[in-house]
């Protein structure tokens, strides 16, 4: 059903009182869509019957919003960007199942993100102030961390997690199941197979580890004394002709104080596809 033209009263309170909504008049809402205060709709946009959309956020021409879709507040979507649409997974059978996006989320032209499905815990989730560029795929039960960026044409399989702040090149394609690292940076046109350690560069169809993203670590603000305890780890575990256990022996009696460098081990130990060397 198509709203009127013109301004509507949103559905919650800002501190200046109900905050007016714009909705362009030939965009298509659903009478039980949620619209917070101050969100505006653009033209030809479609928002389907279970969708609730944040305060302030913006929803641009041809956008496309279905299923159980949650957007948080002051998130920006540009247009044709399709959200919250059923998987591509054969074994989805219909099932409820929702996409979650957070705060001051940033979803670019023609990315296409997909809702979770029954055997993936039913959930898609993008972090608050994820950035999301033009024609990216986010598939089934991905789990993106506050922060994370996909960079234009980056697509990722299903039950794919991303930790936060990790950046992703463009074109980089990743396996379903694959984990990558906080902090982590892919380079263009990688093609990820294993998981991806915390803190590394990783670039290559393999791909291969480049060492410390030591650069974004400082514009993240991290102090010298961790990227150093953090560079000692990277030497042992990959430089030093150890083995994992004897590495990780090494570690935990020379550097283990630092939170970090217990993050990275514990991801290591976790990791069911092994890990980019």
């Amino acid at each position: 059903m198509s709203r009127p033209a013109g301004k509507r009263r949103g559905r919650g309170t800002a501190s200046g009182g109900d905050v007016p909504v714009a909705l362009h008049p030939t965009a298509i809402i659903s009478p039980s869509a949620a619209i917070g205060p101050g969100v505006t709709v653009g033209p030809y946009a479609v928002i389907g019957d279970h969708v609730s959309i944040g305060e302030g956020s913006s929803v641009g021409s041809h956008v496309i919003i279905d299923g159980w879709t949650e957007v948080g507040r002051g998130c920006r979507i540009f247009s044709h960007a399709v959200l919250g649409t059923e998987p591509q997974d054969l074994k989805f059978q219909g099932e409820k199942s929702s996409l979650v996006i957070g705060d001051h989320a940033v979803i670019r032209e023609f990315s296409t993100i997909h809702r979770g499905t029954a055997g993936g815990g039913g959930k898609t989730v993008i972090g608050n102030h994820a950035l999301i560029m033009a024609s990216t795929h986010v598939a089934h039960d991905c789990i993106l961390g506050d922060g994370a960026i996909l960079a234009t044409g980056a697509g990722l399989g299903g039950h794919v997690v991303i930790e936060e702040s990790a950046v992703i090149g463009g074109l980089v394609g990743v396996h379903q199941f694959c984990r990558i690292g906080k902090y982590a940076l892919v380079g263009g046109c990688s093609a990820v197979r294993q998981d991806v350690v915390p803190f590394s560069k990783v670039s290559g169809d393999g791909p291969k580890l480049y060492g410390l993203n030591a650069v974004g670590l400082r514009r993240h603000n991290y102090p010298e004394e961790t990227i150093r305890s953090l560079r000692k780890a990277y030497r042992l575990l990959f430089q030093s002709g150890l083995n994992t256990s004897q590495a990780v022996a090494r570690i935990q009696e020379e550097i283990w104080d630092c939170v970090e460098v217990q993050h990275l081990v514990q991801f290591i130990k976790t990791s069911e596809r092994g890990v980019a060397r």
